[in-house]
């Protein structure tokens, strides 16, 4: 096991060194970079160069390249051309709500579409199968933001039975410890806050949830299907072993490899899908940050915002990776 934890790691630096020459590839092929976002329209070429080397873009590329990946080691993108705070500190007030909405997210997908996925499996042709394929499908067609809008028309402004902006009611007092809310309130034992900020979750996170939920019941589905007609199901029944024992050892621990690889990739997209869900309910995340980077050409929050992005899709593939070898040992003995 150490040796694949020790070949996963490698594979991951690389990933991670090629992650960070594309983006600075991508930084110095925007149009109108930082010194056009500093300064005038009307400034004059000499200014235009004295930024330059102040920022010392007329530095080598790869002495410039260099310096790119000592700040991103230090988490030192600079400061945003929008609000003059450093990048760093932006995210991490802001990464908390959106983070936070996501674990909640993924957890309702979670728990939701693997059992709705294998009773389907199990039930194949029934009723309730064909509401799950159904509803998965319509679930992958639904943008999230339209179904965030619809939320909140049918829950929150018509119906009135969940709120409809913000993380907490304003006007709530809390003690800030992490940033997360429910952990906040856990923590320092307030419940008031913790119920309140679940309400505030969860329109949020089931508009956010959906197409995760309709992703992972279809392939729980398919995944079960195929593990149901193995010759080593067939024969574990014909020996007379409980159906429970079944389930637990044969079926749901080899059809969970592919759900597995499928949840690592949901988590890194839901980010961006995190970005339009707190859009329509004003959630305080990195939505409204990250909108307004677009807007003003931002470029070095953007560049933070895209570098947490991907190193959390390589951070969570290289989680899925080491659970294969928890889930199936065979896969440690190929790599």
């Amino acid at each position: 096991m150490l040796r694949y934890t020790v070949k996963r790691l490698l594979q991951l630096t690389v990933a991670l060194l090629g992650l960070t020459l594309l983006l600075f590839a991508w930084f110095k092929a925007l149009p109108g970079g930082p010194e056009n976002r500093l300064l005038p329209d009307d400034a004059t070429d000499q200014q235009r160069e004295a930024l330059r080397r102040a920022l010392g873009l007329d530095e080598p590329i790869w002495t410039q390249y260099v310096e790119f990946l000592g700040r991103i080691v230090r988490l030192d993108f600079g400061s945003s051309l929008s609000s003059g705070r450093p990048i760093a500190t932006e995210l991490a007030d802001r990464l908390p709500a959106t983070v936070e909405l996501s674990l909640f997210a993924i957890v309702i997908a979670i728990g939701v579409g693997i059992p709705l996925g294998y009773l389907a499996a199990r039930k194949r042709g029934s009723w309730l199968d064909f509401i799950a394929v159904s509803g998965s499908l319509i679930g992958i067609c639904t943008p999230v933001f339209f179904l965030a809008a619809m939320l909140k028309v049918v829950f929150s402004q018509n119906m009135g039975v969940f709120p409809t902006f913000g993380r907490l009611t304003p006007g709530t007092g809390f003690t800030e410890v992490t940033g997360f809310r429910v952990l906040d309130g856990l923590i320092t034992g307030e419940l008031d806050v913790v119920g309140n900020a679940l309400v505030h979750l969860v329109l949020p996170a089931v508009a956010l949830a959906s197409i995760p939920l309709a992703v992972i019941t279809r392939i729980t589905r398919a995944s079960v299907l195929e593990v149901l007609g193995e010759d080593y199901v067939r024969t574990a029944d014909a020996k007379g072993l409980k159906p429970q024992t079944i389930r637990a050892r044969h079926v749901m621990k080899n059809a969970l490899l592919p759900v597995v690889t499928v949840i690592g990739l949901l988590l890194g997209s839901l980010f961006a899908g995190a970005v339009l869900t707190e859009s329509v309910f004003a959630f305080g995340g990195v939505g409204s940050f990250v909108y307004q980077a677009t807007t003003e050409r931002d470029y070095p929050a953007l560049l933070g915002f895209i570098l947490i992005i991907a190193v959390s899709y390589v951070v969570l593939n290289l989680l899925v990776d080491l659970s294969y070898g928890f889930l199936d040992p065979r896969v440690r003995v190929r790599s």
